[in-house]
């Protein structure tokens, strides 16, 4: 009779035991890439009321007889994670996303350098890609973990270098009044041998009056003469007039011309001003600082000078097959990482940035472990897993859409939590608390009889 009793205790605590976990998976019903658990039970230890026996059919002898065997009540069999993969939920954060697969990715502190071994590595692993990058310009989750990866290969995933055209910028440079000290109609400003007419009717020239002349200064050195115009050139190509002009454009004819910054006005009597000029050279590239490499100026030397640079195509990327972390790469023309303004993940897992130029910038690739026993990791803090003794051999390897999975960028993984079926795993576990607590009612009101029967 007792052992009644002590079996729906069993069962009680039993129940109690999956409630706990059904509680934990509607607690978690909202969390990122929250796996549901199962509670099985099992039967307890059985005590032989009758042993079993076997038959003999010798003359005399009985036949078999089974075991008669009164059980204890149940006891857990085991908890199991369910681990298909939950519903994406779009995000607004393109650093953000999800394993469409089995695979998990792999975080935690700092490995300095390359491995392969994951077991010894003292990593995570995890279902959730909440990832931004630090002020370092490393990837990490919110966790403040490192994601791994395979970190782009030296030498490849440089994006194109356009080709620069080579410039000059010469400062100071005197603008000079010819004809009278303080002109008018009919004196000119020459800059570096080329007169200019100013026609201006004031008597004294300001800042705005330098600019328009300065436009009909780079208008005539850079317009072509017209030999046909015999108005003009009476002798054609050999009047001295043309050849004259024709000298000067072929001087500037290779490069655009800027400027800015007149300084000091004339004042009435004054006889020259300044103004800093720019030529660049119209190629670009190498043949753009050939043009500029034997450039004189009236006899002022350049304060500044860019280099024209060729152009240089993209290497494509290509990405190591050893772990490590991933951060923004470097810039091999300023030695600094790349200034990411936007990124994006591809279902391949690749990381791609765009600069401020616009360039597409490749960052690394994340890796996905796969376990040959799920059910054989152990939770640990927040979201994250280690491997136990029974998980089997872990592997890393790039995202291909095969077993591992692919990467959705964008989307945040779901709990697979199913409330549909956990209220009804929570309302037979209910019933079956119920009964069990019946069952101790019923044995203790039978103990009370069996008391009752001696008074």
């Amino acid at each position: 009779m007792v052992r009644s009793m002590v079996a729906a205790v069993a069962g009680l605590k039993t129940h109690q035991s999956k409630m706990d976990v059904i509680g934990n998976n509607i607690a978690n019903v909202n969390t990122w890439g929250f796996k549901s658990y199962s509670f099985n039970f099992q039967d307890s230890m059985y005590a032989n009321s009758i042993n079993g026996s076997g038959g003999s059919t010798e003359a005399g002898a009985a036949g078999g007889r089974n075991a008669s065997q009164v059980g204890y009540g149940s006891t857990l069999s085991s908890i199991t994670t369910e681990f298909g993969t939950g519903a994406p939920s779009p995000s607004a954060n393109p650093l953000d996303c999800m394993i469409d697969g089995t695979g998990f990715f792999l975080v935690g502190n700092m490995v300095n350098g390359t491995f392969t071994n994951i077991e010894g590595s003292g990593l995570f692993l995890s279902r959730v890609g909440i990832f931004r990058v630090d002020n370092n310009g490393y990837l990490v989750d919110d966790q403040r973990s490192y994601v791994y990866g395979y970190a782009v290969v030296d030498g490849t995933g440089t994006p194109e270098q356009p080709s620069t055209a080579a410039k000059y910028t010469y400062t100071g440079v005197p603008m000079t009044i010819t004809d009278k000290a303080a002109p008018d109609t009919g004196s000119t400003i020459e800059i570096d041998g080329v007169s200019i007419d100013s026609n201006y009717t004031t008597g004294t020239l300001n800042q705005s009056a330098y600019g328009a002349i300065m436009k009909d200064w780079i208008k005539k050195v850079t317009t072509e003469p017209d030999a046909t115009d015999t108005t003009k050139y009476p002798g054609g190509d050999t009047d001295p007039t043309y050849l004259a002009d024709k000298a000067i454009y072929d001087k500037y004819k290779d490069y655009k011309i800027s400027y800015d910054g007149v300084k000091d006005p004339l004042a009435t009597g004054g006889t020259t001003a300044t103004i800093n000029i720019t030529f660049t050279a119209k190629k670009e590239g190498a043949a753009g600082e050939a043009a500029l490499s034997g450039f004189t100026f009236g006899g002022i030397t350049g304060e500044q000078k860019i280099e024209g640079k060729d152009w240089v195509p993209a290497v494509p990327a290509e990405y190591a097959d050893a772990l490590s972390t991933l951060s923004i790469p470097i810039d091999p023309e300023t030695n600094q990482k790349y200034e990411i303004q936007s990124y994006k993940i591809n279902e391949d897992g690749t990381i791609i940035g765009v600069d401020k130029q616009n360039r597409t910038i490749a960052i690394g690739q994340l890796a996905l472990v796969t376990v040959e026993n799920p059910n054989g990791l152990e939770k640990a803090d927040g979201y994250y897993y280690t491997a136990g003794a029974n998980a089997g051999d872990t592997e890393a390897m790039k995202p291909n859409g095969g077993p591992s999975g692919k990467i959705l960028g964008g989307y945040l993984e779901m709990a697979n939590v199913d409330l549909a079926n956990e209220f009804s795993n929570m309302i037979t576990c209910q019933r079956g608390f119920q009964a069990n607590s019946k069952i101790i009612t019923v044995t203790d009101e039978m103990l009370s009889e069996l008391v009752n029967m001696k008074r």
